[in-house]
């Protein structure tokens, strides 16, 4: 507290920066403790909800799919992929999948070379083009 002069700032907005962040959503645990157990799960809204039912306040499929959705940021920090999507028939279908943690990998990408080789360097006689 007694940087704040210093640093620009009043007591309070430094008491705000230090304070413990909130608890997460009971839905972001939820999801959390699924994909630990499973590390991927796909289905059905009213699914989820009758898999996670005990731990969330919603009753409704679409009151799960709203909280999941706002929780979407946070589950991507918590290293968990969200998407929801479409099936031809129209039923709509929820992917949870545990990310990979080397995010840079050519194998995590559906759309990487298959030639993980590195590319050739340039010697000291060749010139490097921009």
């Amino acid at each position: 507290m007694a940087a704040s002069p210093a640093l620009g700032c009043a007591e309070e907005e430094m008491q705000q920066a230090l304070a413990p962040p909130p608890p997460p959503h009971p839905m972001v645990e939820a999801v959390r403790t699924l994909i630990e157990q499973r590390r991927h799960w796909t289905g059905s809204a009213t699914q989820l909800l009758d898999l996670l039912q005990p731990a969330l306040s919603c009753h409704t499929p679409a009151g799960a799919s709203k909280q999941l959705r706002s929780c979407t940021l946070v589950l991507a920090d918590s290293g968990i992929e969200l998407k929801f999507r479409r099936l031809p028939g129209g039923n709509r279908i929820i992917d949870l999948r545990e990310e990979s943690c080397d995010a840079w990998s050519p194998n995590n990408s559906p759309h990487a070379s298959q030639n993980s080789d590195a590319p050739p360097q340039p010697t000291e006689s060749q010139e490097v083009k921009a």
